[in-house]
């Protein structure tokens, strides 16, 4: 599981992955929507009797033939009696219902306590990108509205799209990170206008090409999608709550804001355990909640589908070339939501450290899971 063992613990600080130029997606067909599919397997159903968690989830009964103590145990290892390097919180959802619950014993955790998201902000941002796109608003291979881009008709990155984006193949080189105050990802966060510095940046490579983890394209994706639904925080913030959040009943979310009116996507959209795991549901049943279809299945498809760039990463979700069809919400420190409809199982991890801790926990998971479905 090559993915999860390279970014548990260093989201922010992805290294620049160049694959051979022969790695490429697999083959795609294309939606009437425009956004390509492929053949990665069903997305299972909500079970009758069993109501979908917009209010309250259900709890169900441990699934037969799946190795609890297995789990138990691995999950004693990574809370570590609530010590300073644990995983915090660990739900598991099988059927559309919270199966396994845990929070550590450490006073900072609990079912109540928000907390971060890092990077697992980067696939919020992208349900946001993929309901503008469900409705017309956007285009995934027309040129990305970054006006900084267009302003000069010589200038290579109007060429961008938002699939290089969504694909963090801009051809624009970027350092992440915060412990290094000459990264780049340092000195977005210490100006006013995030998006604007994210956009200064130069092109060096032609767009599709390279793999650049680049929270700055994350931050240029938020500022699209405020563009194009309102012109103040409270306005984004109303979409963002009408469209999703609200619908699926993720609750609380926490989104900041910088000076000037951006949502930093990023890395904002802190929110609790078994909030999150909503968020991961709506992707295991291929966008559909509760009679709506929030995220086109295409759309849903479309984020676990390899890039050209990188096996490893869609659309802003990565994914472990060793499972087909599971995908991974992944921030730094060990915050990850594991989405895999093959064995209609949700996975969520919120920790203080990544590394091996949450990853053992992660891999006994989804073993147990598979070797009892």
């Amino acid at each position: 599981m090559l993915v999860m063992a390279l970014l548990v613990g260093a989201c922010s600080g992805t290294p620049t992955v160049t694959p051979s130029p022969t790695v490429s997606s697999a083959p795609a067909s294309r939606a009437p929507s425009g956004v390509p599919t492929t053949p990665l397997g069903e997305f299972p159903g909500q079970p009758a009797g069993v109501p979908w968690p917009t209010d309250v989830w259900a709890y169900g009964d441990w699934p037969e033939g799946v190795d609890r103590a297995a789990i138990e145990a691995a999950t004693d290892r990574a809370m570590a009696d609530g010590g300073l390097y644990r995983v915090r919180a660990t739900v598991i959802v099988h059927g559309g219902a919270i199966v396994y619950e845990r929070y550590s014993p450490n006073s900072s955790d609990g079912p109540e306590i928000v907390m971060p998201s890092y990077s697992v902000a980067k696939s919020v941002t992208s349900a946001f990108i993929g309901i503008l796109v469900r409705d017309g608003r956007l285009d995934l291979h027309e040129p990305a509205p970054v006006p900084e881009w267009h302003e000069d008709p010589a200038d290579p990155r109007a060429e961008i799209s938002l699939e290089h984006m969504l694909h963090m193949a801009t051809g624009i080189p970027w350092t992440d990170g915060m412990a290094d105050p000459g990264t780049d990802m340092r000195r977005m966060t210490a100006t006013d206008d995030m998006a604007a510095y994210a956009a200064a940046q130069q092109q060096t490579d032609p767009p599709s090409g390279l793999f650049d983890y680049n929270t700055g394209t994350s931050t240029l994706l938020a500022r699209i999608v405020g563009d194009m639904v309102g012109s103040s925080p409270d306005e984004i913030r109303a979409f963002m709550d009408r469209e999703l959040f609200e619908k699926i009943g993720m609750r609380p979310v926490e989104t900041d804001f910088d000076e000037a009116g951006t949502w930093l996507g990023g890395f904002s959209a802190d929110s609790t355990a078994s909030a999150f795991a909503k968020f991961g549901l709506l992707y295991a049943r291929g966008g559909f909640w509760d009679g709506e279809q929030i995220l086109p299945t295409e759309w849903v498809d479309y984020t676990r589908t390899p890039s050209p760039a990188n096996s490893e990463y869609g659309a802003h979700w990565w994914l472990d070339p060793l499972r087909p069809g599971v995908s991974y919400a992944i921030g730094i420190d060990g915050q990850v939501i594991t989405v895999d409809p093959a064995h209609d199982l949700v996975i969520v991890q919120l920790s203080t450290v990544g590394g091996d801790l949450p990853l053992q926990q992660t891999e006994v998971i989804l073993n147990a899971f598979a070797a009892g479905s």
